[in-house]
């Protein structure tokens, strides 16, 4: 995961140094360190905060929170890379006080949200919601994006796998192995729903 980055930079610097380019070719190869570089980056925040929380086995560090609006914090954090894509967004969370640690909370909303715009479709919907459900709390996330066969499903929570084998879409494999390990310290549950070219619909239940 980090060799291909930083062989893409190694790569383009090397033709960039050469001075036998194009001002187009210049600005195109520019741009691609760039992208390598900040996926670099996102990569190596992401092995550092698994490494934290997999050293953590029992949540110190709680208070009292509206699960709710942290939610919604988290999708207007994303806002940008939903609004690229066109997503028309639906969003339904009921007002929830919750007991729990929020930096683990809000480490899973935004890996689930952010996966979920990253395969859906341009101009697709996307759909969060919050609700009560007698002994848990059920978070929904559903879009319609690329789906997955029941492989990928059953491979999904491991560290670095990725379905796209070829690195051609965006992600590095950790983001959801994050979500697997804090939910297992809350006592948590994720479900999977998911089909080819249908979309994918993410559940997850907490104790209240």
């Amino acid at each position: 995961e980090f060799k291909t980055p930083i062989v893409s930079i190694r790569g383009f610097a090397k033709l960039l140094r050469q001075g036998e380019l194009t001002r187009e070719e210049e600005v195109e190869y520019l741009d691609i360190i760039i992208s390598e570089s900040e996926r670099l980056a996102a990569l190596s925040t992401q092995v550092l905060n698994l490494a934290k929380y997999e050293t953590v086995e029992i949540i110190a560090e709680k208070s009292e929170y509206r699960l709710d609006e942290q939610i919604r914090k988290a999708i207007l954090l994303l806002e940008p890379k939903w609004d690229e894509k066109d997503l028309q967004l639906q969003v339904n969370l009921e007002e929830v006080l919750f007991y729990g640690n929020e930096d683990f909370t809000h480490q899973i909303w935004i890996n689930l949200i952010d996966n979920a715009i990253k395969f859906s479709h341009q101009g697709g919907a996307l759909d969060i919601s919050l609700e009560q459900a007698e002994e848990r709390l059920k978070i929904t996330i559903r879009d319609e994006g690329l789906g997955m066969d029941d492989h990928t499903k059953a491979h999904l929570f491991e560290k670095f796998y990725r379905a796209d084998q070829s690195h051609q879409s965006p992600g590095n494999g950790i983001g959801l192995a994050i979500v697997d390990r804090l939910l297992k310290l809350m006592g948590g549950e994720i479900l999977v729903e998911s089909e080819i070219g249908i979309g994918t619909r993410i559940v997850v239940l907490l104790q209240k």
